[in-house]
């Protein structure tokens, strides 16, 4: 069988992803999967075995910074640009990218939300935020806004298009049959409308007419006690906002969790962390969320 080519971008330069790399690209259980080439600055990856592939994006003039910094928000945003080039091509199977600090690249004059609004942008489609937890999976209904900004995002309406498009990209993608667990948004689930009606006049409504359709899909459930009890394969939580996902989702694969982004013309995926720059330098930056999200990346090739 041909081994899968991979393209792993370092993230941010002055952060953890060139130390992780040098840990996890030399691990036998790793590169006995795949091609890989890495895209980022020589300077900061280091030495890598002869088998990797590492393409030179970098404006040498420029120094890294272990702190949010334009510098190495130019060179992460070069090394992405690049990386989306060569997936473009279809020559390569998976793109795993690493951590990169919103803020440095905002602070170029981009208006970057994250990785997965770039790509939604640039391919001008919809994307699906799903976590890997190892038994569940949770996806984000919104993701990199205000909290105070949610409720007027939510619609029976905007849930039901959006859990159609997610289905549409699950059953294409990961090739399973998912059951859907759609959380509240208030406290309590709004216990009856006490707490806010959301949950009655939006996500319910949605919910049944979901069921109607043939739907597995149960809620809305309190976000507080529902991840207790149903942390199962096959389990898709919908979660409503950006902290209502990702704290389970980090909690429950103990922080090595792996960021899947649905509805790309190719998989994507990345650890779940930023940059660290506390830590970088340090090497006491953990490597596994990384080393499962080429891992998991590689075992959904074969779902394609």
């Amino acid at each position: 069988m041909k081994s899968p080519k991979i393209i792993v971008t370092v993230g941010d330069p002055g952060g953890i992803g060139p130390e992780i790399l040098q840990i996890i690209l030399t691990e036998k259980e790793v590169l006995s999967k795949g091609d890989y080439t890495v895209i980022g600055p020589k300077r900061a990856i280091g030495k890598l075995p002869s088998s990797v592939k590492v393409i030179d994006v970098d404006l040498e003039e420029l120094a890294f910074h272990k702190r949010p910094h334009p510098d190495n928000g130019r060179i992460a945003l070069l090394a992405i640009e690049e990386a989306v080039r060569r997936m473009d091509s279809g020559e390569y199977d998976l793109l795993v990218t690493g951590p990169v600090s919103k803020e440095a690249i905002r602070r170029c004059g981009v208006p970057f939300q994250g990785h997965t609004e770039y790509f939604a942008n640039r391919y001008n489609t919809s994307t699906y935020m799903v976590f890997l937890t190892g038994k569940s999976m949770v996806a984000l209904f919104t993701r990199h806004i205000s909290l105070k900004d949610v409720p007027s995002k939510l619609s029976k309406d905007l849930l039901v298009e959006w859990i159609l498009g997610l289905n549409e990209k699950i059953l294409k993608q990961l090739k399973i049959k998912p059951k859907y667990r759609i959380m509240g948004l208030n406290p309590h689930a709004g216990e009856g409308g006490l707490t806010g009606r959301e949950e009655i006049e939006c996500i319910l409504p949605a919910v049944e007419e979901l069921k109607g359709k043939g739907f597995d899909i149960e809620g809305p459930f309190a976000s507080d006690s529902f991840f207790v009890y149903e942390n199962k394969k096959g389990v898709v939580a919908i979660t409503l906002y950006h902290d209502q996902g990702m704290i389970p989702a980090k909690l429950l694969s103990k922080g090595h969790a792996v960021n899947l982004t649905l509805g790309l013309p190719y998989l994507r995926t990345s650890p779940d962390h930023g940059p660290a720059f506390d830590l970088s330098g340090k090497h006491k930056a953990d490597p596994e969320s990384f080393r499962r999200a080429i891992l998991e990346g590689i075992k959904l090739i074969g779902k394609k």
